[in-house]
């Protein structure tokens, strides 16, 4: 009855969220909701299970969102992709550090709170490897609220008021096809699943550091390249973010929730950090490759791929190069970055 209690609350604020259309709104309301949950009526309670499947469904959706084309884009894409992968992962490391020395924040948790990644997934793998997911969902929380409502507004400006002119002599050198809409029958997104589940458990078993996130999305990835394009519908990404936020939301305690005024300078010191990054990479992007300006500095915005293909729109940028870049950024995040954020917090 507590498990059907922490669902249903953590569901209702999520919704609420969305509908309010607030970044991340299904996680962070499902996490606000069981937390208000937790202090008041003290009956929060979530299995290892709903852990287990939001990984999996995080990992099916990681997977399935690359498509064939973006693989054999990479022969045009590579060399950008290289450079925003190489800027956000010393990014990663200068800040993470930076955390380390100047809070009480520990090594490993400071460097997954810097990491470019989805929120969603990087809580539950922060959970996985042993760090204070209170912290980690606060700051990547603020990340996602600056990449999605703080930089598409700053870039604008930017082009508007220092590159105008020198816009007219820039034309991007990459062409890429439309991207196909995938199937997305039960029959087939269920086989994804289960493909993804298998993976998954096999992760698990392994005793990895996010082994199931990982293991589920390189299944799904693999069944979708080979025999079954298959898109999820975004109804079951939802579910996965109520479980996942239930699960995130029935571990933070009242101590917890009391040192948040303590990421105040740690929140500022990543957005500063993630605007100086942008600056300095999508000017590179923008001289070096020829990639228009507002083009250049998306690239190197710390926001998902699909929220780029939605502000680039916005924005005026019909670029699908930039979603190919942020998907690999985002599975760069996903599967590697963690990894090296955990064995540098193992060595030092």
């Amino acid at each position: 009855m507590n498990i059907i209690i922490t669902f249903a609350a953590a569901g209702f604020v999520g919704f609420l969220f969305y509908k309010l259309r607030i970044p991340g709104a299904m996680m962070i309301g499902a996490v606000c909701g069981t937390v208000l949950l937790s202090l008041t009526l003290r009956c929060a309670a979530m299995p290892y299970a709903a852990k287990f499947s939001a990984q999996v469904t995080a990992g099916a959706f990681i997977g399935c969102s690359v498509e064939k084309s973006d693989l054999l884009q990479l022969r045009n894409a590579y060399r950008p992709a290289l450079v925003v992968l190489g800027s956000f992962l010393l990014l990663n490391f200068s800040v993470g550090l930076l955390l380390r020395r100047i809070t009480d924040i520990d090594l490993l948790t400071a460097l997954l709170c810097a990491v470019p990644g989805g929120m969603s997934d990087l809580t539950l793998t922060a959970a996985d490897m042993g760090a204070d997911i209170s912290h980690v969902v606060v700051l990547q929380f603020v990340r996602l609220c600056a990449g999605i409502g703080l930089f598409p507004s700053w870039i604008v400006w930017l082009d508007r008021k220092f590159v105008r002119k020198e816009r007219a002599k820039s034309e991007t050198a990459f062409s890429m096809k439309e991207r196909k809409k995938s199937d997305s029958s039960p029959a087939g997104v269920l086989c994804i699943l289960l493909s993804a589940g298998v993976c998954g458990f096999l992760g698990r078993c392994l005793r990895l550091p996010a082994g199931t996130l990982i293991f589920s999305m390189m299944g799904s990835l693999f069944l979708k390249m080979t025999v079954l394009p298959v898109s999820l519908p975004r109804w079951i990404k939802r579910l996965a973010q109520i479980l996942s936020g239930a699960y995130i939301g029935c571990s933070v305690s009242y101590d917890s929730l009391m040192k948040i005024h303590t990421l105040l300078i740690p929140a500022m010191i990543i957005v500063f950090a993630y605007m100086l990054n942008a600056l300095l990479v999508g000017n590179l992007l923008f001289r070096r490759f020829c990639i228009p300006f507002r083009e250049a500095m998306l690239m190197a915005t710390p926001a998902g791929a699909s929220d780029m293909a939605l502000i680039s729109a916005d924005i005026g940028v019909q670029s699908p190069i930039l979603i190919v870049v942020q998907i690999f950024r985002m599975l760069a995040a996903a599967a590697i970055f963690p990894q090296i954020c955990y064995q540098a917090a193992i060595l030092f």
